[in-house]
């Protein structure tokens, strides 16, 4: 019997904002016809950046420190991302996101393989869960679990990767890809004034004793489950009014509609639909072709355009000079079984032409 690949995790910490938020700012979510459940509590976006190294200085553990120091500088402009998940105090059953400087987990691992062996692996997206850290979301204590992970990860030989994990209930993928591209604006700023640091502070072994184990735990590489079993389908529309909650069932029908044709699925009855606007989250449970069929003038199947993660560019992700990430991943994770519909507002509503994406995760 062959001996499975092990993951070492060599150190967690936390990143907070480099500047103190202003207490009493939240974030509300709304839900419609629905509860969050266990389940729907877990609901996530997972990135995987692999990386070669590019020259002998460069280290996973080098980048892993980077990632501590530049991340608290950058979550200073948006806080919500530190934020962490409530049950509101009025008891109404509403939940929201308070804004408490909570942080940013991060992990700093190694795995027992190269980078090209695990890319060509065919089980990959259910072993990239051991690239990106989740901690399940307590539904009856919410209060002290992490919703946005970053973890760096040192494949043997030159190659890392760096995982991201992120709950739906902060905000759409669109929002995180955003904060990610100012990041790295930041990061590499730092980076070339000299504002990082050359000791890599993040690193385990700064702190170990002679009578500690040498990591804090090693999983098996096979021992992780399949996250979820769904197909994701990403979709591209014109912007619609953040207000027209209408618009957005109809866009929604739409794109599970288009999704199931492309999956070769059987029929959906029903779907949840998240959308972040600014007043915060709303989580709705719709009835499919409802809305669509309500109107004659309902078709909007016409303008709902098949979409791919690239045109989100995030194929030029760097945290060092001229290092591009050799290839990028894209999931989500959903493990209630009816679909999940998530609309990604553009930045720039007004602007005319604007374009949302939309991401369909239909159940296998």
């Amino acid at each position: 019997m062959a001996i499975s690949k092990q993951l070492h995790i060599e150190a967690i910490q936390t990143a907070i904002p480099s500047n103190v938020t202003p207490s009493g700012k939240s974030r509300r979510i709304n839900l419609t016809n629905t509860t969050l459940t266990q389940d729907s509590l877990q609901s996530r976006f997972r990135m995987v950046f692999y990386y070669n190294k590019s020259s002998e200085e460069e280290s996973a553990w080098t980048v892993a420190a980077w990632v501590k120091e530049s991340i608290s500088v950058a979550l200073a402009d948006w806080p919500e991302l530190a934020g962490r998940l409530r049950k509101d105090r009025e008891g109404d059953g509403c939940w929201e996101i308070k804004i408490n400087d909570a942080g940013v987990r991060l992990v700093q691992a190694s795995v027992e393989m190269q980078l090209d062996e695990f890319l060509a692996v065919e089980d990959r997206a259910e072993k990239e869960a051991a690239l990106a850290n989740w901690s399940e979301i307590d539904g009856e204590n919410p209060d002290f679990s992490a919703l946005f992970y970053i973890q760096v990860t040192q494949f043997e030989g030159n190659g890392y990767a760096v995982g991201i994990t992120f709950s739906l209930l902060l905000n759409d993928p669109l929002f995180l890809i955003r904060f990610l591209k100012s990041w790295t604006q930041t990061h590499m700023q730092m980076l070339a004034n000299g504002s990082l640091s050359k000791n890599p502070m993040f690193h385990l072994g700064y702190f170990q004793r002679p009578s500690r184990p040498k990591h804090l735990k090693s999983i098996a590489l096979d021992s992780f489950p399949c996250a979820d079993a769904t197909t994701t389908v990403l979709f591209k529309a014109p912007e619609i009014q953040s207000d027209n909650r209408d618009s957005y069932r109809k866009l929604a029908s739409a794109c599970i509609e288009e999704a199931v044709k492309s999956t070769r699925g059987n029929g959906v009855s029903k779907f949840s639909l998240i959308v972040n606007n600014s007043d915060g989250l709303e989580i709705e449970s719709c009835d499919n072709g409802a809305h669509v069929k309500a109107e004659s003038n309902g078709d909007v199947s016409g303008i709902v355009k098949p979409a791919n993660w690239q045109e989100l560019g995030m194929e030029d992700f760097t945290l060092t000079k001229g290092n591009k990430p050799v290839h990028v991943s894209y999931r989500f994770i959903s493990l209630v079984d009816e679909p999940l519909v998530v609309m990604m507002q553009s930045d720039d509503q007004e602007k005319d032409g604007a374009e949302m994406f939309i991401c369909a995760a239909i159940p296998n």
